[in-house]
C-alpha cells in the first residue's frame, strides 16, 4: 500500500473514532500507541494527525502527546447560526421555486433516528438527525451549500456524541419530536413554520447550552 493511501487509512481510522466518542476531548494519545492499534509505521499517522489538527479535532503537544480538542460554546453558537441560515436559504428556494422534497428520504431517516434511540445508539441517533437535513439542502442542488453543510456536519457530530457521552443529558433523545414535527410541516408545504420551528428550536437549544457553559467547555 503507498503512502498516501496509509494515511488515508489512519485519517479515517482516528476521524471515525472521534464521531464515536472512542477519543473524547481531554484524552491524550500518543503516535506510538495509534501506530500499535494500526499497524503502520508513525510516518503516515503523523501526516493524518496533522489533517485533523488542521480541522481542529486535535492538537499536537511537545513532548506530551495528542490532546482530542473540545468545541467552545462560541463556536458551537456560530456553527448552528450558520446551519439554520443554510436551512432558512433553502426552505425560501423550495417555496419559491417549489423544488421537489424527498419526503421518502426523510420518512426513512426519522425511522432510522426512531430505531437508534429505542437502541441507545448515540452516533447513530445524531447522524440521522443531520442526513435528514442534508436531504431538505439537496433540494435546492446548490453544491456551495452542500459543501458548507459537510464541513462543519462532523464538528456537530462529534461535540453531540463526546458530550453525551461523557457529560450525559436531561433531555436524552428529544430531537425525535422536532424531526416528527418538522417532517409534519414540510410535508404540508408551510415552509414559513418551519422556518420559525427551526428558529425557535436553535434558540433554545443555545439557551441550554448557556446553563451548562461551564461543563460544555471540553478542552
Amino acid at each position: 500500500m503507498s503512502e498516501l493511501a496509509l494515511v488515508h487509512v489512519a485519517y479515517q481510522a482516528i476521524h471515525q473514532k472521534l464521531l464515536n466518542g472512542t477519543y473524547v476531548p481531554g484524552m491524550l494519545l500518543s503516535e506510538s500507541e495509534l501506530s500499535g492499534e494500526l499497524g503502520m509505521s508513525r510516518t503516515p499517522v503523523r501526516a493524518a494527525v496533522s489533517l485533523l489538527e488542521k480541522e481542529g479535532f486535535v492538537r499536537t503537544l511537545k513532548k506530551k502527546g495528542i490532546l482530542v480538542q473540545g468545541i467552545e460554546v462560541g463556536e458551537l453558537f456560530d456553527i448552528y447560526d450558520l446551519l439554520l441560515a443554510l436551512y432558512s436559504f433553502a426552505l425560501d428556494q423550495i417555496d419559491e421555486h417549489q423544488y421537489e422534497l424527498d419526503l421518502e428520504a426523510l420518512r426513512g431517516h426519522l425511522g432510522d433516528m426512531l430505531e437508534a434511540s429505542d437502541n441507545k445508539l448515540n452516533r447513530e441517533y445524531y447522524e440521522c438527525g443531520l442526513k435528514f437535513m442534508k436531504t431538505l439542502l439537496l433540494a435546492i442542488d446548490n453544491r456551495s451549500i452542500l459543501e458548507t453543510f459537510d464541513r462543519y456536519k462532523d464538528k456537530m457530530l462529534f461535540f453531540v456524541v463526546a458530550y453525551r457521552s461523557t457529560k450525559g443529558s436531561n433531555r436524552p433523545y428529544t430531537g425525535r419530536k422536532l424531526y416528527a414535527e418538522l417532517l409534519d410541516l414540510l410535508t404540508e408545504k408551510n415552509y414559513s413554520e418551519a422556518k420559525k420551528f427551526l428558529k425557535q428550536y436553535k434558540l433554545g437549544s443555545q439557551e441550554e447550552l448557556l446553563r451548562h457553559s461551564q461543563s460544555l467547555t471540553l478542552t
